[in-house]
């Protein structure tokens, strides 16, 4: 009997294994995926804010000049 490999056991459950590290859980189904639940007029609101607060602070940044630190993080390489 190997104790150290319990990868051996298969299907056999023996009473050490279960006292020692309990029982394994049982893999549960999986339930069916639901199909996409965004909630797209959240989202475009969401987009909208964000557009607005960057054209609030556009001559802020452009004031101080992050443009090229704006662009070394939207780089794509």
């Amino acid at each position: 009997m190997d104790i150290f490999n319990r990868n051996n056991q298969g299907t056999q459950d023996d009473h050490f294994s279960n006292l020692m590290f309990g029982r394994k859980a049982e893999p549960e189904a999986e339930p069916e995926q639901e199909e996409s639940t965004v909630d797209y007029m959240q989202l475009m609101e969401s987009v909208e804010t964000l557009m607005s607060l960057y054209s609030q602070y556009k001559p802020a940044i452009d004031k101080i000049n992050l443009n090229p630190l704006i662009a070394k993080f939207l780089k794509k390489e």
